[in-house]
Parts: C-alpha cells; structure tokens; sequence
C-alpha cells in the first residue's frame, strides 16, 4: 500500500508507465528460479495444515475507499453494502481493516496493542463476532517492520507472535503483512514472512488465518534505491506458496489520494502472469485490488475483472461501496466470470504466444486458462489505442482437439459454436471472455 504524500516513508519519485508488452524481466528472474523450485519442493503437503482458500478469497478491503479515515460505523455499513447489493451472496465474504485501524499505541507494560475505542466502541473482538454472525468473515493489517506504510508504530516487529496471538484471540481470518516497515529495517521478506508463517500455524487460539504477503515494491521502487530485486515483489512467487494464502506479484495500482491508473493495471496483470506455475488452490498469485469507479472507465474495470478471473486471482473490492455505480455492481456480480475466477482446477492463464495471435496491432492479446471438466476460458484483448479485430484457432493455441466447439459469453451469456475460429471486434481496453467447451 502507498504512503500519503508528505509521509516520510513515501516512495522515491516513480510514474507507473505500461510496460513493454511481453516484457518478462527473464534475466533477474532466472537469479531465483532454482531458489523457487527448492522452496516449493520442501513445502509441507497441501494435506499436512488446512486449505484456507482452496479457491481465491473474494472480499473487500478499506485501503482505496476510505485511507486511513473511517471506524466502526463504516464497516458495518460497508458490510451491508455488501448484502444490498448481493456481492455478499455472489461470494464477496472476507471484510480487510487496512491501515488506519491502529495508531500504533501500545501497552508499556505489556507491549499489547490498544485500540482506540472512538474508533471502535466496542472492540475488535465485538467487530469480529458481529461480522462472523452476518455470514462475513474479517482481517486485520500489519506491517513486518515497526512502521506501516501509512503510520508509525503500526507494524509488527519484536511482536510476531504476540499480535498473531491477539488477532486469533480477537477472532480475526486473515491477516494482510505490508512491507514498507520491513524495508526501513532491511529485513529479509522470506525470513519475515517465514517467521509470521510459523506465528500464525502456531497461535494460542488454534485459529486458521488466511496471510497476504504483501511485500508490493518493485525493484529499487522505495527511497534509496530499494529494494533489491531479490528482496521485491518479483520475487516472491519463490516462497510465497510454502508461507502465505496470496503474495503481491507487482506494486499497487492506485491509492485512495490517487484513484487508480488503467496503464498500472495492464503492467500488474503482465507481471502476475511471469510465474503462472507457482499459483495453485490455496495459493495465489495477487495483482492488487480491484477498483471501480476510482479512475477507470467502466470497460476498462471491466477488462481488469475478466482478466483478474483469468489469472485465478484475489477478487478483493476496494471502493466505497455506498456509491458503486450500477455498471460496476452488474460487472462484480457476473457469476460467469466469477466461476472462471472460482473454479476448483486452480490453474491460472497463460497469454498465447503472439504469433499465433491473428491482430491488426501488437495490441491484440489473448489467453487462456485450463478449466475443470475440460473447458477452457479464452480471453481476447485490445491494448491499442484503436479498434480491432482479434483471432485465434482454438487447437493451435492448446485446446483440446475435437471436430466442434461450444462457446459461452461469459460477459452476455450468449451461447454460439465453432469449428475452431474464436474472434472478437473490440474497443480499445476492452475484452471478450468465452468459456469453450470441446464438443
């Protein structure tokens, strides 16, 4: 998460530019490739703890809606939203307290956090039970360092175990770990991580919580140069599946002061697809949030849902929800896509390569996820700033062969077939989606 202006821990000067289109950061990469094969090899077996998210948990987040300003009154009205709006039943359940829920007091005697009880009148413990007797559950924001990215003192080092320990007792699900307290210290995410891992697995109130990792800088994004490419969100696909639920794979795509920026979009959802091999169920690679009505236009919120299902990640909202907009609510509560989102495989896509690609500019994509009950989501889009057609044969692309094929359109439901062309005309940001049934 991005710290205010005039924080002292704001990031150097950085403008989120799109990055060159199949740009893959191979060289620095290959660094940790045997690193990763010998960290996902020594994980314990999915049998061996308990599979929190054996899809990718669907929720909303308070970081973009509210900064640091809101309460308890807030997340409960958020959390009605929720259920007036139907997101609740369409599976969006986890409610994420960001930064802003502690000032960072804690008791001198004990070192245990205190909160402010302006702001939560009735406790944590309150807030949580409340949420869980609505059919929710709820998480808590922390830092690995001793400062967040928003505010001092609000991380979490010296008291791993300690606040885990506080965040079980309170009955909270998840816990999301930023990194901008990390970096000051210098700290190794994968030893931090490793640490708060372990603190979770053996809280005093046996409670199972979600961890997202989200160590979010890109390489040398933060003052003084860092961090290192080692040390950044590129890397953490390496250990990210042994430790956490989700793992950032690129910086954040917007603020609340800032609103979000389509071309951060497009480079989160390149770099999320580098290392497709590492997400599996209970495990995922994780973009950033999803932002309507903060900046985008409704095609290109659009867009970043269907390709958000595409790569199996995170579906968290992090907007107010008390002024969603229709064509944002119609979007979110697409069952269609969220399917493809929620499906059990656990396989995320991979961008066909662009020479089998039939465009009329090195904009036009297209993708392909593996699906269970062997179907396939076909996602074609324009990245130019003009109109085009896009195509793909199916078998050349890896669909399984087969003399006919049934298309669904997971944006209007219309169902066609094919032989094996799948094209779509499109606007520039736009997408289609089918999902292609071998007949």
């Amino acid at each position: 998460m991005a710290a205010p202006p005039g924080d002292p821990r704001d990031y150097a000067p950085w403008v989120p530019c799109l990055v060159p289109r199949r740009a893959r950061r191979l060289a620095p990469r290959l660094a940790v490739v045997l690193a990763a094969a010998l960290s996902l090899a020594a994980a314990p077996p999915a049998a061996a703890r308990p599979l929190l998210a054996a899809t990718p948990y669907m929720g909303w987040d308070s970081s973009y809606a509210f900064g640091r300003q809101y309460d308890e009154g807030t997340i409960l009205e958020q959390a009605s939203n929720l259920k007036a709006s139907g997101l609740e039943a369409e599976g969006y359940r986890l409610i994420w307290l960001d930064a802003g829920w502690w000032q960072g007091h804690r008791n001198q005697r004990t070192g245990a956090i205190e909160v402010s009880h302006k702001q939560w009148p009735h406790g944590m413990a309150w807030l949580a039970a409340t949420l869980h007797r609505e059919g929710f559950e709820a998480g808590l924001y922390t830092d690995a360092g001793i400062n967040g990215c928003a505010g001092g003192n609000e991380g979490m080092y010296h008291h791993y175990q300690q606040d885990i320990d506080t965040f079980a007792r309170w009955g909270f699900d998840a816990v999301k770990v930023d990194w901008c307290g990390g970096n000051e210290l210098h700290l190794k995410p994968s030893s931090a991580y490793g640490k708060i891992h372990e603190a979770i697995l053996h809280n005093s109130s046996h409670r199972p919580m979600l961890l997202e990792i989200c160590d979010f800088p890109e390489p040398g994004q933060l003052a003084g140069g860092t961090p290192s490419f080692s040390d950044s969100s590129f890397a953490n696909w390496v250990f990210g599946p042994s430790d956490g639920t989700s793992w950032r794979t690129d910086t954040d795509i917007g603020s609340f002061f800032n609103g979000v920026q389509w071309p951060s979009v497009v480079r989160n959802m390149l770099a999320d697809a580098t290392e497709p091999q590492a997400a599996r169920p209970g495990h995922w690679n994780d973009p950033g949030y999803l932002g309507p009505g903060l900046g985008m236009t409704d095609t290109q919120f659009q867009t970043q849902f269907g390709m958000w299902a595409m790569l199996a990640a995170p579906l968290m909202i992090s907007a107010n929800l008390s002024t969603l907009d229709p064509a944002s609510d119609e979007t979110l509560t697409d069952r269609a896509v969220i399917a493809i989102d929620q499906d059990r495989l656990g396989r995320q896509a991979v961008q066909v390569p662009p020479d089998l690609v039939a465009s009329a500019t090195p904009g036009g994509e297209a993708w392909l996820r593996t699906l269970s009950r062997g179907r396939f989501a076909l996602a074609l889009l324009n990245l130019d700033g003009e109109p085009q057609t896009i195509s793909v044969e199916l078998p050349a692309i890896g669909v399984t062969e087969a003399p006919g094929y049934a298309l669904s359109d997971a944006w209007t439901g219309a169902a066609s077939e094919t032989s094996g062309t799948v094209s779509a005309t499109l606007a520039p940001d736009a997408s289609a989606l089918f999902v292609v049934t071998p007949s």
